[in-house]
């Protein structure tokens, strides 16, 4: 496993904004997704997804989840959060 800093972009998906976040394998996701919530300003909960749309579970690490320098990462609202919290996740 690749050691280091390396970084990953954010793709908002409501705004289309997108950031670019460095990142080390050890991160959590959740650690990655507060980065991103408070540089974007957000309210709500959000989740990070994979460009197929799959969510990453915010207790795993960077690494776990195999990203890699230059990956593009989906950030959308929390399904699971409103009206859709019966929604079970992968």
């Amino acid at each position: 496993m690749e050691e280091g800093e390396f970084t990953v972009i954010v793709s908002h998906a409501t705004s289309g904004k997108e950031i670019v976040v460095a990142v080390e394998n050890a991160f959590t996701i959740s650690a990655v997704l507060e980065v991103v919530a408070e540089s974007l300003q957000l309210k709500d909960r959000h989740v990070l997804a994979t460009q197929d749309k799959k969510i990453l579970n915010p207790e795993l690490t960077v690494g776990d989840a195999g990203l890699k320098e230059g990956d593009t990462l989906l950030l959308m609202p929390d399904p699971t959060g409103g009206n859709f919290s019966n929604i079970a996740r992968e």
